[in-house]
C-alpha cells in the first residue's frame, strides 16, 4: 500500500488529500472533484508526504504528478513479492528517480537488476542473481548450472552498489520503454475481468496510441481512457472486443450489427453482470441469448439483469428427457424407483412444457418464470404475441 498526500499546486495549504494508492477508481476520482482538479492527464498534484511499508520513494515529495499515473504505478507495485518490491526501492533510490513516468517503467524493468542482501552462501547469491536475470529457469538448468561460480564471478566483479535496501548488481538486461508517459501498457490489476476493449484513435490507428479498459469496470475508468487519447467522446476512436467466452452469436452483436464504441458503459454493464456468473451459468445466459434473440446490446443487458428469472437445465434434448428430470431428478417428488415403469415422462413432460411456455434448445430446457415487461417483450418482439423456436411456442 502506498499512501500519499496530495494537494493542488495553486490550492490552500489545508486543502489536501490523503489516499491509499491503489484506490477503487471512483473513490479516487471522487478525492480529485474535491481538490478542484477533476479527469486530466496534467500534473497538477503536488507530493506532500509519502507513507510506504519501505520508507520509499521520498523524492517524489514536493513534485507535481498527476493522481491516475500514481494509481498505475501503485496497481503495478502492489503485484509484486517481497523480493521485487526491495528491489524495486533500491533503484528508485540508487538512481535517484523522482518522476512517475520512470518509476512505472522500472516496474517493467526489474530483470534488469538484483538485490543481495544475505551474504551468508555465495551459492544462493549465484542462484539468485541468475534467477533475477533469466526470471525463470528450467529444473533441468537449475541443476547443471554452477551458481558458487557464479557468485564468485559477481564479487570479483566488484560492480555492486551499497542501498539501504542490500547491495544492487546489473544484469546486463537492457531495460525497455514501456510506458511513454501517454498511454498505459497493458496491464489488468484486478484479475477479476472477464473482456478487454481495446481502443485507438479513429485518424490513426496504428500510431500506438492505445488505451485497454478491462471490464468490467467503473463508468469513470471508461471517461478517463478516452480522455487519455484527447478525445472527449468514444466516437472517434476504433473499438476491439476481446472476449473470449463469448459464443458468435453474442460477439457479433456487441462488434458488428452495433458499432462496440457506441455503446461501451452498455458493454461494460453486461460484463458487470456475466463476472458474477459462474461456469454453468455463463454458458446458461449464453443459451438464453441464443434462444432469446436480442436485437441490441441493451436486451442483452436485461437478459442478464435477469438471468435468474429463468429456469435452466443443460442436457435436456426430449419432453421424455424433461418429464423424466422433473419426476425423478428435479428433488421436487419422491418417487419410488419401482414405479419409474409406470410413467409416461413424455406426455407429462410435454404438458409441463406447453404449462411453462417452455423451449428445448441445443443447450437443453429452457423457461421463463418471471414477469418483467421488458424481459417478455424480447421474448415476443419478433411475433408481437409469440415467437416461434424448434416448433415450440413462447
Amino acid at each position: 500500500m502506498l499512501e500519499i498526500k496530495l494537494r493542488k499546486l495553486d490550492a490552500p495549504f489545508n486543502c489536501t488529500a490523503t489516499i491509499s494508492f491503489p484506490a477503487s477508481e471512483p473513490d479516487l476520482q471522487e478525492e480529485m472533484d474535491r481538490l478542484g482538479i477533476g479527469i486530466t492527464t496534467e500534473k497538477q498534484c503536488l507530493v506532500e508526504a509519502v507513507r510506504n511499508e519501505k520508507g520509499g520513494l521520498q523524492a517524489l515529495i514536493g513534485k507535481l504528478v498527476n493522481a491516475d499515473e500514481i494509481q498505475f504505478l501503485a496497481k503495478r507495485m502492489d503485484s509484486f513479492d517481497k523480493n521485487e518490491l526491495t528491489t524495486f526501492y533500491a533503484v528508485a533510490e540508487h538512481e535517484r528517480l523522482d518522476e512517475v513516468k520512470d518509476l512505472i517503467n522500472l516496474t517493467f524493468n526489474l530483470h534488469c537488476y538484483s538485490l543481495i542482501n544475505d551474504f551468508s552462501d555465495i551459492a544462493a547469491i549465484g542462484k539468485k542473481y541468475e534467477l533475477d536475470r533469466r526470471t525463470e529457469m528450467t529444473v533441468e538448468e537449475i541443476k547443471n548450472i554452477d551458481f558458487t561460480a557464479i557468485g564468485r564471478e559477481l564479487f570479483n566483479r566488484k560492480r555492486g552498489v551499497i542501498t539501504p535496501y542490500g547491495v544492487l548488481y546489473s544484469t546486463d538486461n537492457i531495460p525497455e520503454l514501456v510506458y511513454d508517459g501517454k498511454n498505459f501498457p497493458r496491464y489488468c490489476w484486478s484479475g477479476a475481468d472477464v473482456a478487454t476493449v481495446i481502443l485507438e484513435p479513429e485518424e490513426n490507428p496504428c500510431s500506438g496510441n492505445q488505451e485497454y479498459l478491462y471490464l468490467p469496470c467503473s463508468e469513470v475508468e471508461i471517461d478517463k481512457a478516452i480522455n487519455r487519447m484527447g478525445l472527449n467522446i468514444p466516437c472517434y476512436c476504433t473499438t476491439q472486443l476481446e472476449w473470449d467466452e463469448l459464443n458468435d452469436q453474442i460477439y457479433n452483436l456487441l462488434t458488428e450489427k452495433f458499432l462496440l464504441f457506441e455503446h461501451l458503459y452498455t458493454v461494460n454493464k453486461l460484463a458487470e453482470n456475466y463476472a458474477c456468473f459462474d461456469e454453468a451459468s455463463q454458458k446458461a445466459f449464453q443459451a438464453i441469448a441464443e434462444m432469446a434473440c436480442p436485437e441490441t446490446p441493451g436486451e442483452l443487458v436485461i437478459l442478464a439483469d435477469n438471468f435468474y428469472e429463468f429456469d435452466v437445465i443443460p442436457g435436456i434434448k426430449t419432453s421424455e428427457e424433461y418429464g423424466r428430470y422433473m419426476i425423478t431428478g428435479s428433488g421436487k417428488y419422491e418417487i419410488d424407483e419401482d414405479l419409474t415403469e409406470y410413467f409416461d415422462f413424455k406426455k407429462y413432460g410435454e404438458k409441463r412444457i406447453q404449462m411453462e411456455n417452455g423451449v428445448i434448445t441445443d443447450y437443453g430446457y429452457i423457461a421463463y418464470k418471471g414477469n418483467t415487461p421488458e424481459v417478455e417483450k424480447i421474448l415476443g418482439q419478433n411475433d408481437l404475441q409469440k415467437m416461434e423456436i424448434g416448433g415450440m411456442h413462447l
